[in-house]
């Protein structure tokens, strides 16, 4: 096949490493790729020399100009080389395709990037690209089933695809250091909930607060055994001065300033997944987590708090999800969640012994464990399980290795070959 993938840039973002990532798979597969976008812009992620790279921005400081120049300039090289389908990367890069291929048979496949909803909710300009602009393409993806469920309300044809995976899974877990591990911007600490993990992690080396009467961890030296032990708390990020300090004073607020070690901005992150026993995700919110399969691909063990299910799908058992068409051949890490109501998403968790139980805001499963967003004794309880019970945290490393395994880079192009087949055979 010959396919475009229009992206505003090559510079830092996660969408737009995705973009180059399929350029790369689609090409090594033998497709004929071409990434439209613009050149002028900062370039950090580089495709293969076989991956044909085009500008369609001028170098105009008025928006309106440069975008317009866009539209013409890629109307003109599709006329040309008459590409069998375009992926656009997020809104800007699909209307700029569909748009420019009007007349023209080209189909516009929509990527996009993120979630459906906002704990602040969406801004009237967005609620208008997600559910009304998107209805003009033929095919919207969206990385989990929770956003599936929301765009199905105004919107058909909507099919799931999630990140794929860059680092390779590995074979041997290797012996760790008594380290948890968390990765984000600094300055996004409150979406990211470093206050949270950092307040969960003080209860636990605090007896008196870990040790509660209610606990499913009940033991008088919890706090002795992660100390004694040596555990840390490594958290990775870059981030201004003010957000550092106020993060470092909060670990000082609670004692444990000697404890947790800021790491700043790292371009050694896959060996520091290498060399961590356990990764924490601790948002408040988070519309995929592809932090959060790299440390499990890494062999880290895992705690994730769920946001409305996004996060327990990645740690879920695959299960079958039909393909754009109809057929039901496309496996998905779905997790129940595909036919829930929409206003019933909210986690669901089961004890420690299995029992699905009303009201407990920690679940352990097999690749992981799975807590209430925003709740410090909920992430508390879970990294204590986490760092106590040796035998589970070894069984839930060697789990997660596999699971990430389903986001590898060749069953994502799979699932992107049947999907672009299907649209190109539709035409």
């Amino acid at each position: 096949m010959k396919i475009f993938i229009v992206q505003s840039h090559l510079g830092g973002g996660g969408a737009e490493r995705v973009g180059v990532m399929l350029a790369n798979g689609f090409s090594l597969r033998g497709h004929d790729v071409t990434i439209a976008t613009d050149l002028k812009a900062k370039q950090n992620y580089i495709p293969l020399s076989s991956v044909k790279i085009v500008n369609i921005v001028s170098s105009k400081k008025n928006v309106l100009i440069k975008w317009c120049y866009a539209i013409w300039n890629l109307r003109n090289i599709c006329a040309e080389s008459r590409p069998d389908v375009i992926i656009g990367i997020m809104q800007l890069s699909s209307f700029v395709s569909k748009v420019s291929t009007i007349g023209l048979g080209i189909p516009t496949i929509m990527m996009e990037h993120y979630y459906f909803e906002s704990p602040n909710g969406l801004t009237s300009f967005e609620k208008f690209c997600k559910f009304y602009l998107n209805k003009v393409y033929p095919i919207v993806t969206v990385l989990t089933s929770a956003d599936k469920i929301l765009a199905e309300q105004s919107l058909k044809h909507i099919v799931i695809m999630p990140n794929p995976l860059a680092l390779k899974p590995v074979v041997n877990k290797g012996v760790r250091s008594n380290v948890l591990l968390a990765i984000g911007r600094l300055d996004a600490w409150y979406y990211k909930g470093f206050d949270v993990l950092i307040k969960s992690f003080a209860k636990l080396l605090n007896g008196s607060k870990v040790a509660e009467p209610r606990s499913r961890f009940k033991s008088n030296d919890i706090a002795f055994k992660i100390r004694e032990e040596g555990w840390k708390l490594q958290i990775a990020g870059t981030g201004s001065e003010e957000s550092l300090n106020y993060l470092k004073q909060l670990c000082k607020e609670n004692g444990i300033e000697d404890s947790v070690e800021f790491l700043g901005f790292r371009k050694d992150v896959e060996k520091l997944y290498q060399e961590a026993s356990a990764f924490v995700l601790s948002s408040r919110y988070e519309a995929f987590g592809l932090v959060l399969i790299e440390a499990m691909s890494q062999g880290c063990a895992c705690i994730a708090c769920d946001y409305k299910g996004r996060q327990r799908e990645i740690m879920s058992p695959t299960s079958t999800l039909p393909s754009w068409g109809g057929e039901s051949s496309v496996e998905s890490p779905s997790l129940g969640t595909r036919n829930m109501n929409p206003d019933a998403r909210l986690s669901r968790f089961r004890s420690y012994d299995g029992e699905r139980t009303q009201n407990i805001p920690v679940e352990a499963c097999e690749t992981g464990i799975l807590c209430e967003p925003d709740n410090v004794n909920a992430l508390a309880d879970a990294m204590t399980k986490m760092i106590t019970d040796d035998e589970y945290r070894e069984s839930v490393r060697k789990n997660a290795i596999e699971r990430s395994k389903y986001y590898s880079i060749e069953n994502t192009m799979d699932r992107w070959e049947k999907l672009l087949g299907q649209v190109v055979n539709k035409k």
